[in-house]
């Protein structure tokens, strides 16, 4: 009977182990959700945007090393421009709400053929033709729905009437 019972625990502390081994482990998967590194790195740089004299944009950069210049939005259209996948975009406004900043609202919702991203920012100093942005943050939702959360800063300035 004593016999039966040491069977029985080295046969429970096996199974324990192989459970615990088993959970312990991450499987290594190709339909693994991208890490945060991962999804960050895709929204790549934008090159400089110029605007004509007269017209305003919004422009944000990452709030964190790189600083990467990363959304770009002319004041007047529906549209704005990030590079994702290493590809320049063009983005599509379908949601804005919020407070009014200058042109813009402070929460706008954007989609393109790779998901949708949210813009939510807080107003900062006026400036000379244009305001700050203090913080806010860029949420990129994939196809999939998983959602990367990007903090931002930049601001909205406007370009001068030619005299």
């Amino acid at each position: 009977m004593k016999r039966l019972q040491t069977v029985h625990i080295a046969v429970a502390l096996a199974c324990s182990a192989l459970l615990m081994a088993a959970c312990a482990s991450k499987p290594a998967t190709k339909d693994s959700a991208p890490s945060a590194v991962d999804v960050v790195t895709r929204t790549g740089e934008l090159p400089p945007q110029t605007l004509p004299p007269g017209a305003c944009g919004l422009f944000l950069w990452t709030n964190g090393e790189p600083l990467r210049f990363v959304f770009f939005s002319k004041a007047g259209t529906d549209t704005a421009v990030m590079d994702v996948d290493g590809e320049e975009r063009t983005l599509r406004l379908t949601s804005a709400k919020g407070d009014l900043f200058g042109q813009f609202m402070t929460r706008m919702t954007y989609a393109s053929d790779k998901g949708n991203v949210g813009v939510s920012f807080r107003p900062g100093e006026q400036l000379d033709g244009g305001q700050r942005i203090d913080g806010g943050r860029l949420s990129l939702v994939d196809k999939d729905g998983w959602e990367t959360m990007i903090p931002v800063f930049g601001l909205s300035a406007c370009q001068p009437d030619s005299q």
